[in-house]
């Protein structure tokens, strides 16, 4: 059973957003939908085993260069893989990780809803593991990578056409090898940015831009 892999019962699946001024649009777009992707795969599998629908969360504000809000553009993909606007909610909250999880947070508290399931790419999630055992008010979440072996055995769940679509979804927006270089390296600062603080708020806001969370609200896509 899936969720019995999980460890934890997900009532909501979160999607990490993904934009960096300084990359292409192109790239940021494949690994967002990657991980869409994946998130749809845990979603559609859990509800195959026991008939539950988790919500599908995403918390990336509007972003510098951005043509439109991270969580818009992930709902706008999740509802073109054929998720429900109602079982989606976006809230324009976010220009890093750490904020990104306190807001995923409490959106699943204003939902109601028992455990969180972060979804992000393979080199991301080691740091988003990090700072959730640093964060001790964020519990009952789990991270897992569009490449883990539990994204892999949500897939086997799934109906063939299903299943290749999502897979080959993951395998465009997944880096490996030498294409992984700029990624560690934006990681690497990230990481050690967290360890003074403020500078971490201040290279987000100065790099990707500021986002005010108290001016936007959580809504559910049209």
């Amino acid at each position: 059973m899936l969720r019995e892999k999980l460890d934890i019962a997900p009532g909501t699946v979160a999607v990490m957003g993904k934009w960096e001024p300084h990359m292409g649009p192109e790239q940021c777009m494949l690994e967002v939908q990657a991980r869409a992707a994946a998130a749809a795969a845990l979603v559609e599998a859990l509800s195959a085993e026991e008939g539950a629908d988790p919500y599908l969360l995403s918390a990336e504000g509007h972003l510098r260069r951005q043509p439109k809000p991270g969580c818009v553009m992930v709902a706008e993909f999740l509802i073109g893989l054929g998720i429900p606007p109602q079982q989606i909610r976006c809230w324009p909250a976010a220009n890093h990780t750490m904020i990104e999880l306190r807001a995923l947070d409490q959106m699943r508290r204003r939902l109601g809803a028992s455990g969180l399931l972060l979804v992000t790419s393979n080199y991301h999630a080691p740091r988003v593991r990090y700072i959730l055992g640093r964060t001790r008010s964020i519990e009952g979440a789990r991270v897992v990578s569009c490449t883990s072996d539990l994204v892999d055995a949500a897939l086997q769940i799934l109906p063939d056409p299903r299943r290749r679509q999502l897979a080959e979804t993951i395998e465009r927006g997944t880096r490996r090898g030498a294409d992984l270089l700029p990624a560690m390296l934006t990681e690497g600062l990230a990481f050690l940015g967290g360890f003074i603080p403020g500078l971490e708020e201040w290279l987000a806001d100065h790099l990707r831009g500021a986002v005010d969370a108290e001016r936007t609200e959580m809504f559910q896509p049209s």
